[in-house]
């Protein structure tokens, strides 16, 4: 059975999608609540909106999703997001969006949904270990207006190293919501952030596209995100992150790329 197409309250979800003029076509408002640093739409909650509009019209849970993005939508603004099924199979659905504001695309995303139980599902990945959340002090704002996803999120810092490759945070949202899909797809776009620490230099950039592969639903109130940059080359920077339940679970991987385009200075989260 694939998910429910019941609209829950907002404290339940990020995204808070409204139904288009056709049956795969939706409309997200840009606000505060889903915009990055920048005042314009978060990469990851505008992939996670490419996600609920996917669960919403095939009635399959996602499994994957990976976007690409090419345009800024600011704050204020209402983006169309249409949804092409390109393979529905017995088991699994392949499906493509698009993401508009107005003329210019957003960004443009692949997904497939649905599988089946084999009786066979492990996870070889362990979380690493780290202090619980409430001994661990908060990231704090990220944006100059203190109003965007990730100031809105708690976000606290379990472990980083400046140079070091690896970076850890916990992070929570309303409830359980740091563990629904939407929650994953939003958080993991926290890797440029790990860059960062990982540089040690604050930076300017976009990401160029944001990939997430949906494990195992556990509800968790918190998540930790573990990311782990691999490098950066003629200013493009490329890492990896798991995100696990606050029990240890497995609950989504993602990658990035990432365009730098000045050096700010020193780090400055």
């Amino acid at each position: 059975m694939g998910p429910s197409r019941q609209e829950g309250s907002a404290a339940d979800r990020i995204i808070d999608l409204k139904p288009g003029s056709e049956a795969n076509a939706w409309k997200l408002e840009i606000t505060d609540q889903v915009a990055g640093a920048t005042g314009t739409l978060h990469g990851g909650c505008g992939l996670a909106a490419a996600g609920d509009a996917l669960e919403k019209t095939t009635g399959r849970r996602l499994s994957f999703l990976s976007g690409q993005f090419l345009a800024r939508a600011p704050v204020g603004s209402e983006v169309d997001i249409e949804v092409t099924e390109l393979a529905v199979g017995n088991r699994v659905t392949q499906a493509a969006v698009t993401c508009r504001d107005g003329e210019t695309i957003v960004f443009r995303a692949a997904a497939a949904l649905g599988g089946h139980d084999l009786n066979v599902d492990r996870q070889w990945s362990a979380m690493p270990e780290v202090p619980s959340p409430d001994q661990c002090d908060s990231r704090g704002a990220t944006s100059e207006s203190g109003r965007s996803f990730n100031d809105f999120a708690d976000i606290r810092i379990a472990g980083q190293e400046p140079g070091e490759r690896d970076v850890y945070y916990w992070a929570r949202l309303n409830g359980a919501l740091a563990s629904s899909t939407q929650g994953l797809i939003a958080l993991a776009d926290l890797l440029p952030s790990g860059m960062r620490v990982s540089l040690n230099a604050g930076f300017r950039g976009s990401s160029l596209d944001h990939s997430v592969r949906l494990l195992t639903q556990e509800k968790s109130a918190w998540v930790l995100i573990c990311i782990r940059s691999a490098g950066i080359s003629n200013s493009i920077g490329h890492g990896s992150a798991a995100i696990y339940s606050q029990a240890g679970t497995l609950l989504a991987v993602a990658s990035q790329s990432f365009a730098i385009s000045s050096i700010t200075g020193s780090l400055d989260r």
